[in-house]
């Protein structure tokens, strides 16, 4: 296995010494903001240097010479909406396209044909597998192109104070260059390495048999195996719901990173987020981007601790250890029962049983009467405004507690107000198509007719029917009550993760009146024609519409 390189193996002796020849390809000035987009050259392959495309925006008055780095998922290249947003927090910003040759764009980096799946289009086995070694791979590619924006950004400002912010892709791109070179701290969004154990789960799974390529993509390219040497401290922003992403392992990687920077870093989730990053965390990355790019005085909290127990009266419940160095403002617990795909999981808020003391709490874990398995993850806020998150306590249960719950034909009702729903488009009013910046886009009760419902503008989202409690039996036929503002068509979906089929159903709607619509499972259709057999467990709920709507009343019948 001497093919097999490690993170510090492969990244030791890389060399950026090679002049930038940096040229400024246009200016524009929007906002007071000034963006320079810019090529320079990156690795030389054997067959030429890569020609890099980014772009670099400052304050037109005031340039601020510390840096945000901006690396964009796989998809998608320079966002100007995104990078003025930092501009605004008073960060100058650069934002890399590594993704390549794309439809419908001009500027975009060039890759020498002897690495063409550098090109994200063309990525191939370059992506997902180490043939070779890791440095024929895409990921190598990806990084080197980092690295040399870096050292562009070095040169510009004359200051290696660098944050490094990866989305996706991007994220574990961060991972690997945080070893690589040195930056004041790194930010990946969904990105936790654990791509050769992609389709496993961690609850329901053996560990998997690995072969040689295995070892050689875990060793070289998995970001689970750079985290033990990170450079820097490291915030995790993490959604829970992500289809791309494995929630269930993102602690796994926080708990490996250098203990010399484990203490400072911090891991934030988004409940029920399929993409976007939500209120809270997207205020922690601000307030560490302070902490470590203009040296704020910004307590980080360590993460919570949770444990599952019972009560003397046998209750289930879990009890939550705060930070003792801090003071908590506020503190929540999620539950979610035997779902083991974290993608199509649905987190219930526990009401609080009892303060304990000042870094203590306990609440109540109302589960299911037929639930074998309990999750529990838990968020702190503090006084300061950072929350803290804990890792997932996971306990298999047997036998009966006092607070155990029936079957429940409803999934919802307006009295739930907005639990159980989210938003359907995880990217909608989502800045970047990632970081939520207010509530406006979120879930709202509202009243039509003298009856209150649910609705959100980029459509509802919910996983109750893969909570055992709410899941539908065998015969079930789907009931809801629809009221819409104008005569409109309502789509109703259902995603099958594991397949990736989706099965639509799509129903006519008069105006200014509410209407109770009831689907058997046979209404529901692929783009294919093929028919759903059943309501089940394990699929994602959505219900879209293009006019103003209001949902109430979901059942099985």
């Amino acid at each position: 296995m001497s093919n097999i390189l490690t993170p510090l193996s492969l990244w030791n002796n890389f060399d950026v010494s090679a002049e930038l020849n940096t040229e400024v390809v246009k200016t524009q000035i929007s906002d007071g903001v000034t963006v320079d987009f810019v090529r320079f050259d990156g690795r030389d392959t054997g067959a030429g240097r890569v020609k890099i495309a980014a772009a670099y925006a400052y304050d037109a008055d005031s340039p601020s010479n510390v840096t945000v780095m901006i690396l964009p998922d796989g998809t998608e290249t320079i966002d100007i909406e995104l990078m003025k947003a930092f501009v605004s927090r008073g960060y100058s910003v650069l934002m890399v396209d590594y993704r390549g040759k794309w439809t419908d764009c001009d500027f975009y980096t060039l890759y020498p044909e002897n690495i063409a799946y550098a090109d994200y289009a063309e990525r191939g086995r370059h992506y997902d597998f180490v043939d070779e070694t890791a440095v024929e791979t895409s990921w190598y590619e990806w990084v080197a192109v980092g690295l040399f924006a870096r050292k562009y950004a070095v040169e510009r400002t004359g200051s290696s104070e660098i944050a490094l912010l990866g989305i996706r892709d991007g994220g574990e791109i961060a991972w690997k260059m945080a070893v690589a070179d040195t930056f004041e701290c790194i930010i990946p969004v969904s990105a936790a390495g654990w791509h050769a154990y992609a389709g496993i789960n961690k609850y329901m799974s053996d560990e998997p048999e690995l072969n040689e390529e295995r070892y050689r993509f875990i060793g070289g390219i998995d970001s689970q195996a750079y985290a033990p040497y990170v450079k820097c401290p490291v915030l995790m922003l993490c959604s829970t719901n992500d289809e791309r992403f494995d929630y269930d392992r993102a602690y796994d990687t926080f708990s490996r990173i250098n203990p010399e920077f484990i203490n400072g870093s911090a891991i934030s989730f988004s409940v029920h987020s399929n993409k976007g990053i939500g209120l809270k965390s997207t205020a922690d990355m601000f307030m560490f981007l302070d902490k470590y790019l203009k040296n704020r005085q910004v307590f980080i909290p360590k993460p919570a601790e949770v444990t599952i127990d019972t009560d003397g009266e046998f209750n289930l419940i879990a009890k939550v250890t705060c930070d003792t160095q801090g003071i908590p403002d506020s503190c929540g617990m999620y539950l979610a029962e035997d779902c083991v795909e974290s993608s199509l999981r649905e987190w219930v808020k526990c009401p609080l049983k009892e303060k304990l003391s000042d870094t203590e709490r306990s609440f109540y874990l109302n589960v299911y009467e037929k639930t074998s398995i309990v999750f529990a993850l838990c968020y702190v806020k503090y006084l300061n405004g950072f929350t803290v998150w804990s890792r997932t306590a996971a306990k298999k249960i047997s036998g009966k507690f006092k607070n155990m719950q029936p079957k429940c034909r409803v999934m919802y009702s307006s009295k739930d107000g907005i639990e159980g729903f989210s938003v359907a488009d995880g990217t909608f009013g989502a800045l970047g198509g990632t970081f939520f910046m207010d509530k406006v886009t979120a879930p709202e009760i509202v009243e039509k007719d003298g009856v209150k419902g649910v609705y959100a503008k980029g459509g509802l989202l919910s996983f109750r029917m893969n909570n055992p409690r709410y899941s539908p039996s065998a015969g079930n036929i789907l009931k809801m009550d629809i009221y819409c503002d104008e005569a409109s068509q309502v789509k109703i979906a259902l995603k099958d993760l594991s397949s990736d089929d989706e099965y639509v159903c799509e129903v006519d709607m008069v105006d200014g009146v509410w209407q109770s619509v009831i689907l058997e499972p046979a209404s529901f259709k692929t783009a294919g024609g093929v028919s759903l057999n059943e309501f089940s467990s394990n699929f994602k709920f959505t219900v879209t519409c293009d006019s103003p709507y209001a949902v109430n009343n979901v059942m099985w019948l």
